[in-house]
């Protein structure tokens, strides 16, 4: 297999990186149930044309910040999500970027809106979702401390929160109470070493404005010490949405007494919502796919009664987000055959009615070694020409972690895979989002550097031509 082109980080302005379309094929494989499934994209062609750096930003001088969730305005212009801070006091983080890279300066201070919900706590606070309302007001969305005095295990409980801020990055204190709403679903619980509370990772606009949050919460019943999905429907102004499931809470559970993993959720054009995750079933982390009707109710007409559960390999397979391309749903991920082999990135199509598609990549899935070593996928999104971009990280070696970047046709042939050396060795992309014009896509992740080093870690930025 060819190398991966890399990229390396600078500080000149971000411009445009067009990612070949040329239409390279999968390696032939076995059945994608079977611990033999190959991995794709030899001889995909890396030739590009000129192209500057991947863009560090720092959203702090002094603190660790870091990007992990990406969206647009109806303007263009781009929201990171992430966190700023170190130690025992994280923040949750928001910042708009000019359409040359740069922070915006007339949005928060200096370009960058925090919150700190849960003042004086432990490093937990962090905002991985983010949506521009049809107002053009901002919703980031994370996981919480629930209580940052509490000792022993109650310390280790978490919410979930969402804040709003207004066009000048200031919370708006219609939102919830005084700019934030918090979402205590469950009490947390410890099962041995664990600890299992409220979680947050996908948010979804909807229509209308209204919020859908996709997390977990302790599985309801006595003595429960495992998670379900936890999905949120919110009001505009950040009320539950009693319209949906139960007081705004449709909870799902795969199998008894098993943790699900809950991770983003996108919306149909008829109002159901798809969510992804995964989840150990007997043994095997496999793919999950559920969807919900505008009620909240699971959707008879999808998988198995609402929910398909998918094992791709035979150890593990993650799905960290879908995406509608064409007439498909496409999940991007990771995971590998044996529980000693290294990671690789998976991306698997399904029908609209939740049934693996046989016709996308080799019989349902594409398997992707970007590195040689562990590669994962965290995020997908559909482009406006067909076809889905999967970014993610890739470790070229054993003590270096780059960002990853691959395109997919939309059949599942990889067209083009790319490791991005922002310039530390713990280096990620987790962000992905597409302008509304359709003229650039935005990946947003960091620049990770060593915890044993004094230098802090730094977000990052590039732009990518669809």
């Amino acid at each position: 297999m060819a190398p991966p082109k890399v990229l390396r980080a600078g500080t000149a302005a971000v411009s445009a990186l067009a990612l070949a379309a040329c239409g390279a094929a999968s390696e032939s494989s076995s059945p994608p149930t079977t611990a033999a499934a190959a991995a794709a994209g030899a001889g995909a062609s890396l030739e590009t044309p000129p192209f500057d750096a991947v863009k560090t930003v720092p959203l702090s001088t002094a603190e660790h910040d870091r990007l992990l969730g990406a969206a647009f305005d109806a303007q263009n212009r781009l929201y990171g999500a992430g966190l700023v801070g170190a130690g025992a006091d994280q923040m949750m983080a928001v910042a708009r970027f000019r359409a040359s890279g740069e922070l915006d300066t007339t949005f928060g201070t200096g370009g960058v809106a925090t919150v700190n919900v849960a003042k004086g706590g432990k490093s937990v606070e962090q905002a991985r979702g983010v949506v521009v309302q049809p107002s053009g007001k901002v919703v980031i969305s994370g996981t919480v401390e629930h209580d940052s005095a509490a000792t022993g295990d109650a310390a280790r409980d978490t919410d979930i929160a969402l804040a709003r801020f207004d066009q000048d990055g200031r919370l708006d204190p219609t939102f919830g109470a005084g700019g934030v709403v918090r979402l205590d679903l469950s009490t947390g619980v410890a099962d041995g070493t664990a600890f299992r509370g409220d979680t947050a990772w996908g948010l979804t606009g909807l229509a209308g404005g209204k919020l859908l949050v996709v997390g977990s919460q302790v599985g309801a019943g006595e003595g429960r010490k495992d998670v379900d999905f936890a999905v949120v429907r919110l009001t505009a102004d950040g009320a539950r949405d009693i319209g949906f499931g139960t007081n705004g809470v449709a909870l799902v559970g795969v199998a008894p007494n098993v943790s699900e993993t809950p991770k983003t959720a996108i919306e149909l054009a008829d109002g159901k919502v798809v969510v992804t995750g995964y989840a150990n079933v007997d043994g095997v982390v496999k793919i999950v796919l559920f969807r919900l009707t505008a009620a909240g109710a699971l959707d008879p007409a999808f998988g198995a009664g609402g929910v398909s559960v998918t094992p791709v390999l035979g150890s593990v397979t993650e799905a960290y987000a879908v995406a509608a391309v064409g007439e498909r749903l496409v999940t991007a991920g990771y995971g590998r055959d044996t529980a000693e082999a290294k990671v690789d990135v998976i991306s698997v199509g399904f029908t609209m009615a939740g049934a693996l598609d046989p016709t996308f990549g080799i019989n349902g899935s594409v398997r992707i070694d970007v590195a040689g070593e562990d590669d994962r996928g965290r995020n997908i999104v559909a482009l406006p020409g067909g076809g889905a971009l999967i970014v993610g990280s890739g470790k070229p070696a054993a003590a270096n972690l780059d960002g990853m970047i691959v395109r997919l046709a939309a059949t599942g042939a990889v067209q083009d895979r790319r490791l991005v050396d922002i310039g530390g060795p713990n280096d990620s992309f987790f962000g992905v989002a597409v302008s509304p014009d359709g003229s650039r896509v935005a990946v947003v992740g960091y620049l990770g550097r060593d915890t044993a080093g004094s230098d802090k870690d730094d977000s990052a930025l590039l732009f990518v031509r669809p």
